[in-house]
């Protein structure tokens, strides 16, 4: 096998992989923003009706600083979300990539063997070597992928994300219903009101978010067999 060849069989499995992800990526990046667009603009119309901007001088009101804080605690649940769904699809492809080269190194050594190994001699320790290196290193991969958690940092900006929308979906009924002249059930009697329920909502829960995050699942040490065998797992 010449290294034309080889060349082509290390890019496609390389193109394959990236071409799928690309247009995995793709679809839903343009789905999600295009929800998330329409629906925040609504929110903040909605928060922002009849409430006059500050003039000089003048201290901002309580639903204003809190509008503010709640705009960036969802960009930073957007941000978290998308960088660590990200980077954890970067390292596993990266971790496939490398066990799907293997098959090829091994093939080429063995058809360049006579130019590897001295006369009828085989390097079977050179051999192993090429094996186990990218195994070691698809291993540490996955491995500092379970250290930093990227996973389960996803998902947890995900829920937290869908709460915070389906929050401003409410939010955004409820106002609407009251302009028309009709009271939501169990609802406020005021625009104050519905923004009071909004905040006292959000702040429960941010606090029952933070206390489900379990100190002892990240302190976990997972057994070095184990994670050979579920390289390709969570």
């Amino acid at each position: 096998m010449n290294n034309k060849i080889f060349a082509v069989n290390l890019a496609v499995p390389v193109f394959v992989i990236l071409v799928i992800a690309l247009i995995a990526g793709c679809f839903r990046l343009k789905k999600k923003e295009s929800v998330k667009g329409e629906l925040f603009d609504s929110f903040v119309k909605d928060w922002k009706d009849g409430e006059k901007n500050p003039e000089a001088g003048e201290k901002e009101t309580f639903f204003r600083k809190f509008f503010k804080l709640f705009v960036q605690s969802y960009e930073y649940e957007q941000y978290k979300e998308s960088s660590n769904k990200l980077t954890y699809y970067f390292y596993k492809l990266l971790v496939l990539f490398i066990v799907l080269c293997i098959p090829f190194l091994v093939l080429f050594l063995i058809t360049r063997k006579e130019w590897i190994l001295n006369d009828s001699e085989w390097n079977d320790i050179y051999l192993y070597t090429v094996i186990l290196v990218p195994l070691i290193f698809a291993y540490l991969v996955n491995k500092y992928i379970k250290i930093r958690q990227y996973r389960e940092i996803w998902f947890r900006h995900l829920r937290n994300r869908h709460y915070l929308e389906s929050r401003m979906m409410e939010f955004v009924k409820d106002y609407e219903l009251k302009k028309e002249g009709l009271n939501p059930d169990g609802k406020g009697s005021t625009f104050e009101s519905l923004k009071i329920d909004f905040i006292n909502d959000v702040c429960g829960f941010w606090k029952t978010a933070a206390s489900e995050i379990s100190v002892s699942a990240g302190a976990k040490e997972e057994n070095i067999f184990e994670d050979m065998g579920s390289l390709f797992g969570k």
